[in-house]
């Protein structure tokens, strides 16, 4: 495998680990009770960071790494994440608001009020069939 292309796999590798990581925190904290997700999101968030520098700086780059290449991976990765995440998001706000609108419309619709029922003979009145009650 040529340098381009494993800096190129890379760098698409680096930010897929860093949104499965996030999509991951963010699941376990949707399941903790009230606004617990966003702290836990930014501590993620800054360990990504911490870890990620700590790796810049320390880690020396092997000698098959095109910086211009790693670059081009990372940036079409962030791409295709960004545009994943878009289209769920707006699939996701779609339903909400079709469920939205259903529940105003079941809101605005009138009560419908119950049909007459027809005047009931009394038990002793006789009743011819082609005219009806006679008395």
């Amino acid at each position: 495998m040529s340098g381009a292309v494993a800096s190129a796999l890379a760098g698409a590798g680096l930010i897929s680990v860093s949104y499965v990581i996030t999509l991951l925190v963010a699941l376990l904290g949707s399941r903790l009770p009230g606004t617990a997700a966003a702290p836990l999101l930014a501590m993620t968030y800054l360990v990504k960071v911490l870890v990620l520098g700590w790796v810049l700086f320390y880690v020396p780059a092997p000698a098959w790494l095109r910086p211009g290449w790693l670059a081009a991976g990372v940036l079409a990765a962030l791409a295709g994440w960004l545009a994943l995440a878009a289209a769920t998001a707006a699939r996701a706000s779609r339903r909400a608001r079709e469920e939205l609108e259903r529940d105003r419309a079941a809101q605005d619709a009138p009560a419908q009020t119950p049909t007459e029922a027809p005047a009931e003979t009394p038990a002793d009145t006789p009743v011819d069939e082609k005219e009806g009650p006679t008395a």
